[in-house]
Parts: C-alpha cells; structure tokens; sequence
C-alpha cells in the first residue's frame, strides 16, 4: 500500500502508531524485509547489515530470530533515552546499515520518556547522511503525542487499531506529495506480516510468530 512498495529509500520514514508492541513487531518486519530483498538483489545468502536502537531494553533475542530476522546481521545498541540522537547519527553516518530503526515508543506499560521537540535538528542530520543512498532510517514513534511541529521526515505513515482485528493506515507525508487517504488493514495470526488481502482491496497483516 506504500507509494514506493515498502519502505522508502535513501530517506527517513516515520511510523506513528499506537501501540509499542505493534511498533516493535513492524520494526523488525521492515528488518527482515530490508535483509531479504538485499540478499536476493545480489543473488548471495549473505544479509545486509541493519540496527536496532532499543533505548528501552526490551528486545527478546529468540522473538527476534522467530520474527525471521537473521541476528548475526542485527545490530542491536541500548543506549541511555538522552543518546538516543547521537548513537542513531553514528549509525547513518557510518554507511554500514542498510536499515536503521529506532524505536522511540518503549513497550507496553512503559512508555520511553523521549521528548520529540528537539529531535527535529537529528532527523536532518539522519536525512543527510542516507540522502541518494539506498539506505533508510525508520523511525517510530506514538501517533497520540501531540507535537508543536512535525517532524522532518520524508515519509510519515499513521497506523492505529481500529478493532482487535483492524488496523487503519494512511500516508500522511510524502516527500513527493503522494499521501493517501485511511486504508483499512485486517490484522490476524499468522507466519506472514504483510500479505495482500484476498478482495476489497483490504491488505491482510499477519502478527508475527
């Protein structure tokens, strides 16, 4: 349903959604889809390289692997809430990392304390430093917290649930003007993350494992 077919490249998207644990499950989805499609451009089992700033802690090693994401190739990096914006430019800038997440909503419960209002200066640096490279930076954050700016993104996509079963997604920035209007998703168990839906034009999003 994205305009680019999944996350953009050579930018940084945000993901605003409500809900850390749904924020984690599609984090690792864009992982595993960055280290995949990489893989099979090349034609070599051999990964990329992505990150994974987890200021919260909470990433659980075998939930990671059941997700499908190849840990020799996930780097994972704790830093405290106040380094959150240095160690993610380290990361970027360093060329290494195909994907970099970071995870500014905490889990369930306990939200990250991480004021946004200064974190507008970091995502032009982080859109420096992929800018005309095939890398991205993916942000996500809570769609609740009100803002007196927005964020510098390229890309802002809004999920929220609507039902236990029903999620609704819109593009709500784009940095060539192609936002979209809400769009329904079926959420449901299953292997899958996302996989188109069978009619009505609804995409079905499988949980991971």
């Amino acid at each position: 349903m994205l305009p680019d077919g999944g996350l953009m490249r050579g930018g940084v998207v945000e993901l605003a959604i409500a809900g850390s644990g749904l924020g984690t499950t599609l984090g690792l989805a864009a992982v595993r889809a960055f280290q995949q499609r990489e893989a099979a451009s090349f034609g070599t089992r051999v990964k990329p390289w992505c990150a994974f700033v987890d200021a919260s802690s909470t990433l659980y090693a075998p939930g990671v692997a059941a997700s499908g994401v190849a840990l020799e190739r996930l780097l994972v990096v704790r830093p405290p809430a106040e380094a959150v914006g240095r160690v993610a430019l380290k990361l970027a800038e360093s060329g290494v990392f195909e994907l970099v997440v970071v995870d500014l909503l905490g889990t369930l419960g306990q939200p990250l304390d991480f004021p946004l209002a200064r974190f507008g200066r970091v995502v032009r640096r982080l859109s420096m430093a992929v800018d005309g490279t095939n890398k991205s930076v993916l942000l996500l954050t809570d769609v609740r917290v009100e803002r007196a700016l927005p964020l510098p993104v390229a890309q802002r996509i809004e999920l929220t649930r609507s039902a236990i079963d029903r999620l609704s997604a819109r593009v709500a920035k784009d940095r060539r003007g192609r936002v979209s209007a809400q769009r329904p998703l079926v959420w449901t168990r299953g292997s899958a993350v996302l996989a188109p839906a069978a009619s009505e034009g609804t995409a079905d999003v499988r949980k991971l494992a």
